[in-house]
């Protein structure tokens, strides 16, 4: 009798230990088992829910299971971020916007969410912002400066809280100009009031205003970047011109809630890996004029940690606007 229960014990110990063992790989070897949802911070038809829609075909290719969109714009997002910080780190909950909207409205006032508390798994495309003016006014740069030297433009943004918020408020800080911001919900209103000569300029990012670009309704006369734009090789960056303007670069991708399992992150990461490798993305990509600049989890999460300080330097201005 004895020998009998110390072999049941032997045995119920060993199978404890092996599950112990097992049930870390379980997460994500049986991960995902239902559809899988990506929260896009802004309506429908803009930048952030067009790029959302575009990877999730093949998303949902690489992961098996149907890849939903579900918009939730509001306050910039905050209320979007707020309640992702309580979502459950399932992996079924992911969010996307454009980085580092996020950590900008942290600096704006009071949140309940910390951006650095999410869990990065993989941004897919980066752009930068593009300040433009309506086609019949300024030709070059340097006439738009010497012009805001002398007075004060209005300027259109897509939002307060947004990073063309931020690029507007280092570049007048860098140039020593003034400007009176008009804020509208996205990139779509500030161009359109731009090209219906209600603005004098607006920031935005390059692949918003494009299409109106090569319809010649506007000019794009600075992109404030390090680097040029494949899409736009002629207009010049600030040091092509002898400007020394701070770039940070709009960045796209998901993250999942706080805690997620390292297992599940690597399943999701690796399917839009592949996503963003698939042709008929990249061919998609190209028709959208959309960057695509891949980062993996950790790179990502290496961009979250270098954004906190840059956005830090200009905390009291987004106080003061």
């Amino acid at each position: 009798m004895l020998k009998n229960l110390t072999k049941l014990f032997t045995f119920v110990f060993a199978s404890g230990i092996v599950l112990i063992l097992i049930s870390p790989l379980s997460n994500g070897a049986d991960f995902p088992k239902k559809p899988v949802k990506i929260i896009v911070t802004a309506d429908a038809g803009g930048g952030e829910d067009t790029e959302a829609r575009g990877i999730a075909p093949y998303a949902e290719k690489h992961l098996g299971v149907r890849v939903m969109i579900e918009n939730q714009p509001g306050a910039g997002g905050k209320i979007a971020f707020e309640k992702f910080q309580k979502t459950e780190p399932d992996g079924y909950t992911l969010i996307t916007y454009t980085f580092p909207k996020s950590i900008i409205i942290e600096y704006m006032g009071k949140t309940n969410y910390r951006t650095k508390d999410f869990t990065p798994v993989f941004a897919w495309s980066r752009g930068n912002q593009l300040l433009v003016v309506h086609a019949d006014t300024w030709k070059t740069f340097d006439e738009f400066l010497k012009t805001a030297k002398a007075k004060t433009l209005s300027g259109g943004l897509s939002g307060r809280g947004s990073t063309t918020h931020l690029a507007g408020l280092i570049a007048i800080d860098e140039l020593g100009i003034k400007v009176n911001w008009v804020p509208y919900e996205g990139a779509a209103g500030s161009t359109s009031a731009l090209a219906g000569k209600h603005l004098d300029f607006t920031i935005c990012l390059a692949t918003s205003a494009i299409p109106l670009i090569h319809a010649g309704k506007l000019r794009p006369l600075m992109l404030f970047s390090d680097r040029r734009d494949p899409y736009l090789p002629d207009v010049p960056i600030p040091k092509d011109i002898g400007f020394d303007i701070t770039a940070l670069p709009a960045i796209r991708g998901a993250q999942a809630p706080p805690n997620t399992s390292p297992s599940i992150v690597k399943v999701l990461e690796e399917a839009f890996y592949k996503a963003v490798r698939e042709p008929d993305y990249i061919e998609w990509a190209k028709k959208r004029k959309m960057v695509i600049h891949p980062l993996n989890a950790q790179e990502f999460g290496k961009a979250v940690a270098e954004a906190y300080p840059n956005v830090e330097k200009f905390k009291e201005m987004f106080k003061e606007q």
